[in-house]
């Protein structure tokens, strides 16, 4: 696969998985209460947090899971199970994880993870740097979490052009192929 097409590929997979359209109900419901200027501020804030988290995985995700004695094969597997359940999440419209807490830091953690980088984002970030390389899967996810940001930036805008149910239909989209991917890790950890 040439470095292009490796980038596009860590590129897409990681924009599914982060899925910022999916967090836009979200953001809007939890920052209904304040002005746009600190709406702005945690959605800055937010992707800043998922970027830093994202990044400390790339680069030092594969040590600790040798810290831990986890092989890379069982890791996908257990990202597969983990990207299948938020997918389920999206596609169903349940949720898992109900924390609700309401000040503008705490709404900013909420956004940045488990919403924006989870556990979806930090296993795929291991698994693609080391299957596309450090420097392929930093670049796309530097993408990714761009356009993460402007999305969250201008997701009052995009909510009112949009509207709910285009949104939601993205979303539920995103979540279809987060399952998808979620069957390919498991597929290919178990293989492996």
């Amino acid at each position: 696969m040439a470095m292009f097409d490796q980038f596009i590929y860590a590129f897409v997979t990681l924009f599914v998985i982060l899925d910022p359209f999916a967090s836009i109900p979200a953001f809007l419901t939890l920052t209904r209460k304040l002005s746009d200027e600190d709406r702005r501020a945690v959605a800055h804030k937010a992707v800043l947090l998922a970027g830093i988290l994202a990044f400390v995985f790339l680069f030092s995700g594969q040590t600790i899971l040798n810290m831990l004695g986890v092989s890379l094969s069982s890791f996908k597997i257990a990202g597969g199970i983990v990207l299948g359940l938020m997918g389920l999440e999206t596609i169903l419209g349940f949720e898992i994880n109900g924390n609700k807490e309401k000040d503008n830091d705490s709404i900013a953690v909420l956004i940045a993870t488990p919403l924006l980088t989870g556990p979806g984002v930090i296993t795929t970030s291991i698994l693609l740097g080391h299957q596309v390389g450090l420097m392929v899967t930093a670049a796309a996810a530097f993408l990714a979490l761009a356009l993460a940001f402007i999305i969250l930036h201008f997701a009052p805008r995009l909510h009112k052009v949009l509207g709910e149910k285009t949104i939601n239909v993205f979303s539920k989209i995103m979540g279809l192929m987060l399952l998808a991917l979620a069957v390919e890790f498991i597929r290919t950890g178990m293989a492996g």
